[in-house]
């Protein structure tokens, strides 16, 4: 069962379902990957995309964020973020949003909802890799993503040898990482 780390909701047990379908972010490379974002700008707004449990969004919303949307494909995880989100304070309710999305079909209705400081994304490991690039994209080119914002892509390690920085020209790769069968790449949009 997946635990906040850290702030508002430390020890929060999150619900996950046994389904291997979703699969939360594990909590050593939750920790790893919100130490390498040093944390959360005062103010964020943050976009959880293939959100499954919510854990990282929900990271994110208890370290500071100021807004979060959590968005998924499948209705299991819709509900499951659903669920975690009545354990949180009543009164942070209003800075969430779920929302069940198809991508690339509703990428147009996503970009209505934004700009969003900081984007986290761990798509099935056997989605394409072609629709984070589209996706990534397209945010970078509408007002989905703002100016300087952070994507936090996570992957299998394989992923990493199956798209090259110059995919997504608008965004700056600030560094990749690995722990074991997980990888994440972060990525900048400049200035």
């Amino acid at each position: 069962m997946p635990k906040i780390i850290t702030g508002l909701f430390k020890g929060l047990n999150l619900n996950a379902p046994k389904d291997l379908e979703i699969r939360p972010t594990a909590a050593p490379v939750r920790e790893a990957i919100f130490s390498i974002l040093d944390d959360i700008p005062l103010g964020a707004a943050v976009l959880d995309l293939y959100a499954g449990t919510g854990a990282m969004g929900l990271e994110a919303l208890s370290r500071g964020a100021e807004k979060v949307l959590f968005c998924d494909k499948s209705p299991q995880a819709i509900t499951t973020i659903v669920g975690n989100l009545k354990k949180i304070p009543a009164r942070l309710l209003p800075k969430t949003e779920v929302m069940r999305a198809t991508f690339p079909k509703d990428f147009s209705r996503l970009s209505k909802q934004g700009p969003f400081s900081l984007i986290l994304l761990d798509p099935p490991y056997a989605d394409n890799v072609f629709n984070v690039i589209s996706f990534l994209n397209f945010a970078a080119q509408t007002n989905l993503a703002s100016p300087q914002a952070t994507a936090v892509w996570e992957q299998s390690p394989k992923s990493l040898s199956h798209w090259a920085p110059q995919d997504l020209p608008r965004w700056e790769l600030a560094l990749t990482r690995r722990w074991g069968k997980k990888a994440a790449a972060i990525l900048k949009l400049p200035a």
